[in-house]
C-alpha cells in the first residue's frame, strides 16, 4: 500500500510536526514571559506602598461572661481605623457602650502617629494618649494603667512589641471610653 491511505496519512503528521516546531518560539517566548511576570509580581509586588500604610486596631475586653452573653450580638470584638482616617466623633462604634476596657495594635512605618482622646471633638477634659511608632514592628497597647500621668515614655522594642513613644494624660475612665481620634498629631 505505497501511496495509498497510509501515505496521506504519513505526510499530513509529519506536516502537522512541522507546523507545531513552527509555531513553538511563540509557545516558548509566551512562557518565558509568564515566568518573568510572576517572578516578578512575586518579589516586587510585596514592595509596593510598603511603609505608607498604617492602621490602628481597637479591642474592648468584655470583663465578665454574663457581660459577653448578653452583649455578645451588640458588641464588636475590634474597630480598624486606616490611616489618616481621623474620627471626630466614634458614636457609630456599637461596642460604646459596652462595659470593658480597650487594648490597641497600631501598624504603620516609623513616625506613625494616633492620638486618642477620650472625649467627643478632641476634648482633653476626659484624657488622651499620643503613640509614636519608632521601629516598622506592630505595636500592642493592652494596659493603660501602666502608663505614668502627663509623662512621655519611650520604649524600645522586644520581641513581642516594636518600640513606641507615648504621653499619656488620665482621665476618668479614659480606657473604657476611646471618643475620639486624630492622625499626625501631637496636642
Amino acid at each position: 500500500m505505497i501511496g495509498g491511505k497510509e501515505g496521506a496519512f504519513n505526510i499530513e503528521v509529519v506536516f502537522l510536526t512541522k507546523r507545531v516546531i513552527q509555531e513553538r518560539p511563540f509557545i516558548m517566548s509566551f512562557k518565558k514571559i509568564l515566568i518573568l511576570f510572576l517572578l516578578f509580581y512575586n518579589f516586587a509586588a510585596p514592595c509596593w506602598g510598603k511603609g505608607e500604610k498604617g492602621k490602628l486596631v481597637l479591642f474592648k475586653k468584655i470583663e465578665s461572661r454574663k457581660e459577653m452573653y448578653m452583649a455578645g450580638r451588640l458588641c464588636d470584638i475590634y474597630f480598624a481605623i486606616e490611616k489618616d482616617q481621623d474620627k471626630v466623633a466614634m458614636n457609630n462604634m456599637r461596642n460604646r457602650f459596652c462595659v470593658g476596657e480597650y487594648s490597641l495594635v497600631l501598624y504603620g512605618p516609623p513616625g506613625t502617629t494616633v492620638t486618642i482622646y477620650g472625649q467627643y471633638f478632641y476634648g482633653k477634659d476626659r484624657g488622651y494618649f499620643t503613640l509614636t511608632k519608632t521601629d516598622d514592628r506592630k505595636v500592642s497597647i493592652g494596659n493603660f494603667k501602666s502608663f505614668e500621668d502627663q509623662r512621655w515614655m519611650v520604649s524600645m522594642a522586644n520581641k513581642k512589641n516594636g518600640g513606641f513613644e507615648s504621653y499619656f494624660h488620665a482621665g476618668p475612665g479614659f480606657s473604657r471610653n476611646f471618643s475620639s481620634i486624630k492622625w499626625n498629631e501631637i496636642p
